[in-house]
């Protein structure tokens, strides 16, 4: 019996993939368990175009994503902190920090989870963070931390 999966299933097949099975497994698993739909050719032609809809909707997120990165690609944050013996800051820069001030300065919301940051910044200078967006996707942005100078009146 040939069936249209609605779900993966593993060593079957994945979601909208159109097999071969047999008549049993299909009646009392597939079918009962939400899994699969018999295979009629108004089911097969509603598989196909919502499997090219899935497929542009991929190619647009990826093409998305693509143009986020660039946009972020080589960017520069400054930082002013107030600053305690040996250039340790009182307090520190976090990606929470860095992702609020990215997501202003491209105007998309960047997740703090994002940022791939080991430890907070507490101490000046230049960093390079990696901001991952999707699975081997990243783009490279520099953190500077600067000095905050204190006016006196």
């Amino acid at each position: 019996m040939k069936v249209i999966f609605l779900k993966d299933v593993s060593a079957k097949g994945g979601k909208g993939d159109i097999k071969e099975v047999a008549d049993g497994y299909a009646r009392n698993f597939l079918f009962p368990q939400g899994l699969a739909l018999l295979a009629t050719p108004a089911a097969i032609k509603a598989a196909k175009a919502q499997s090219e809809e899935r497929v542009q909707r991929r190619t647009r997120q990826q093409e998305e994503l693509a143009e986020l990165i660039q946009r972020l690609e080589g960017k520069e944050l400054h930082f002013k902190a107030r600053v305690g013996a040996r250039g340790r800051l009182h307090g520190a820069v976090t990606s929470a920090d860095i992702a609020g001030e990215l997501s202003q300065l491209i105007s998309f919301e960047i997740d703090k989870k994002k940022v791939e940051l080991d430890e907070p910044l507490r101490h000046l200078g230049s960093y390079e963070v990696a901001i991952s967006l999707a699975k081997g996707s990243e783009a490279k942005i520099k953190v500077v931390v600067e000095e905050e100078k204190i006016q006196s009146d």
